[in-house]
């Protein structure tokens, strides 16, 4: 989920109740507010380790476009050959990625630009930090993986 911009969620989500019904829309909206809250707080913790106070951010965010993105990709016997998102920098504020035990993402190291993966861990979420945060902050505290 990403956080930025002006609210469409809701206009994302009613698509999902075309083909999944109205129960799957329904909670979608709800994991969509939840990861919302959880995107607020941690905005507020960055701002708090920058020694800013704790809702510096949350004003450039009122009104922001929250995406949803459903990715299932089956284990593939033949990684390198498997498709998917692709190397990319998230643009946004905030990534918030719940993996399952599949797995697939990968970051690359900064010491010698090696793509490693990221070993999947259970009732957790990733957090990427994207460029909306990455560039007006020091590049020493906030520095991306890609």
């Amino acid at each position: 989920m990403n956080v930025l911009g002006q609210s469409t969620s809701s206009l994302i989500i009613q698509d999902y109740e075309c083909f999944f019904g109205l129960a799957c829309r329904e909670a979608l909206e709800e994991y969509a507010k939840d990861v919302e809250k959880l995107a607020f707080k941690l905005l507020g913790l960055v701002a708090l380790s920058l020694g800013l106070p704790e809702n510096r951010f949350h004003g450039f965010f009122e009104d922001q476009t929250s995406f949803i993105r459903l990715n299932h990709y089956p284990p593939c016997p033949v990684p390198q050959l498997a498709l998917g998102v692709g190397r990319h920098k998230d643009g946004g504020a905030l990534t918030i990625l719940a993996q399952d035990d599949v797995g697939g993402l990968e970051v690359k190291r900064k010491t010698d630009g090696e793509w490693i993966r990221v070993k999947p861990t259970p009732d957790a979420f990733i957090i990427n930090i994207g460029d909306i945060i990455q560039v007006p902050l020091s590049k020493s505290q906030y520095d991306k993986m890609i």
